[in-house]
């Protein structure tokens, strides 16, 4: 459920690596493909992409994919801010998408999602999705919740979320700051969040669990072969 980038992640995911870099101001850092699919996600400032023959100027919110072929490419230049993900996996041609966002406690938060058994001090409702996703905490602390497990997340950390499986950010420790990114869609292909009074039953998958996560070791990366 919570993994660091140097981490192997579960076999079910269709994310294999990711990388947060923050290089600073830059006039060249060379990347090349390690899997199938790869995706650069600006999550601060403004990055320079050049590949072959194309060049663009990407900022905060937008990404950029590395096309079949394209085996080698570079991030030119940045501003003195810029931050990125690199994302590197086997999703396939149809997925939901990515984005950054932040959360904090409110006083009186709302909530539309699924009822949940625990308090609740954000906006993020408990819901699901016909896809797997994956968070990545870029700044801040908080508590993560995925099918009853709690993990406390902070600045590095990536949450994996099966489909199917509720999800939820109830509690912000320190203003969280974090990007997402969704992959292949599946089943019924619906985008967005999903709750059981509105949309049906969930049905988590059982091979995608946060269960499987070890609570003997201490070792979030081990799945249980200590």
């Amino acid at each position: 459920m919570r993994y660091r980038q140097d981490d192997p992640l579960p076999g079910w995911c269709e994310l294999r690596r990711f990388a947060i870099h923050a290089p600073g101001p830059v006039t060249s850092l060379p990347l090349e493909r390690q899997y199938p699919r790869e995706r650069l996600l600006i999550t601060r400032g403004r990055c320079q992409i050049s590949a072959g023959t194309e060049s663009m100027v990407l900022r905060a919110g937008q990404f950029w994919d590395a096309d079949e072929g394209v085996d080698d490419w570079r991030v030119a230049a940045t501003t003195d801010d810029a931050e990125f993900l690199h994302l590197s996996g086997t999703w396939g041609d149809e997925i939901a998408g990515c984005g950054i966002w932040t959360l904090e406690n409110e006083p009186e938060p709302s909530d539309a999602g699924d009822p949940v058994p625990y308090a609740k001090h954000t906006r993020m409702d408990s819901h699901y999705h016909d896809y797997d996703e994956y968070w990545f905490i870029l700044d801040g602390a908080a508590t993560a919740v995925v099918s009853g497990t709690f993990a406390e997340v902070a600045k590095g950390d990536c949450v994996t979320i099966g489909t199917g499986h509720h999800h939820d950010m109830p509690d912000v420790k320190q203003k969280m700051r974090g990007a997402f990114f969704e992959t292949t869609l599946v089943r019924r292909k619906r985008l967005g969040h999903l709750w059981e009074h509105t949309h049906g039953p969930a049905e988590p998958d059982p091979i995608r669990s946060a269960a499987d996560m070890p609570r003997d070791c201490g070792n979030f990366a081990c799945l249980c072969r200590c």
